[in-house]
């Protein structure tokens, strides 16, 4: 079972690869677009340009109704990964504690956790708890999508994730997301890759000419957009939070297949422990058997 999961956890890891360069790029463009309008409009240039128009998925409103994403696994046999998100799941739901249950609408996503949300009393979106098996952007698009839809149409007022952030095979965090409403500044702060060279499989992907400060007014980078920012950030924000779910579903799968390598691992070494206990065990009963025996026989010969 270590085997297998050490070859799971290899898969995972190379689709997470693949996915997360794209993904990071793509926030980073958006938030370069919201910060370069702001420039390009506090400081007149080019003339005639406007102030963006705040986007609806960003626009933060009394909290009414919740709906919390968290992503565990299908199986056990992976250490406190699944014990975790369910506490952690708990905890956010003390958070909420002054709202009615049926204001709070939670999503598992994994086998695991069905059971856990049932018993909640909150309302539970059950059609998406087999993405852990076969995890696609597809289905995380259309959760998304639905979110945003509800977001518009005041039947969600904050969406939350929670997942397990892939590090490296011993090291993976428990991670508490705001999905929406979107957060700039705060997408900025948390993300590591903002400002930075982001490579991929075959290199720098974009390699940036100058050191971005984060919050530097003076920064400009020029692109070229056609036929707007706005439109441009309109059309890409909602593709940005589907990967953002996307890639925390591949986070949270690399992370479980680590756990659970790890805990095989940990199974394995405690089971030959325990086979060097026995064994060791047996030998000296079976040398006591021996000598009570050749005691007897010497007792006999004696007399």
């Amino acid at each position: 079972m270590q085997r297998v999961s050490s070859a799971k956890l290899h898969k995972a890891q190379t689709a997470l690869g693949y996915v997360l360069p794209y993904e990071e790029r793509l926030l980073y463009m958006l938030l370069t677009f919201i910060h370069e309008e702001r420039y390009l409009y506090e400081h007149g240039l080019p003339r005639g340009m406007h102030s963006l128009r705040q986007t609806p998925y960003a626009i933060a409103r009394p909290i009414n109704r919740v709906s919390i994403i968290f992503i565990a696994s299908d199986t056990g046999l992976c250490g406190a990964y699944n014990a975790n998100v369910e506490k952690k799941m708990l905890e956010v739901l003390d958070d909420y504690a002054g709202l009615p249950r049926e204001n709070i609408t939670l999503y598992p996503i994994g086998m695991q956790m069905l059971d856990v949300a049932r018993k909640t009393g909150c309302m539970v979106e059950d059609r998406y708890i087999g993405l852990m098996a076969n995890p696609d952007d597809l289905t995380c698009e259309r959760i998304s999508r639905r979110l945003q839809i509800g977001y518009i149409r005041g039947t969600v007022d904050k969406a939350e994730l929670i997942y397990y952030h892939f590090k490296n095979i011993s090291v993976q965090i428990l991670q508490r997301d705001t999905f929406l409403p979107f957060q700039s500044e705060l997408v900025k702060s948390t993300n590591p890759s903002f400002g930075r060279e982001i490579s991929g499989k075959q290199g720098p992907i974009i390699p940036q000419e100058y050191p971005l400060a984060e919050l530097d007014p003076e920064y400009y980078e020029g692109y070229i957009i056609e036929p707007s920012r706005q439109e441009l950030i309109d059309a890409l924000l909602p593709r940005v939070l589907s990967f953002q779910l996307f890639r925390a579903v591949l986070d949270a799968n690399a992370s479980e297949h680590a756990a659970r390598t790890l805990a095989m691992k940990a199974a394995s070494e405690n089971a030959q422990d325990l086979v060097r206990e026995l064994t060791l065990l047996y030998n000296k009963s079976r040398q006591q058997a021996i000598t009570a025996e050749i005691l007897d026989i010497l007792s006999g010969s004696v007399r």
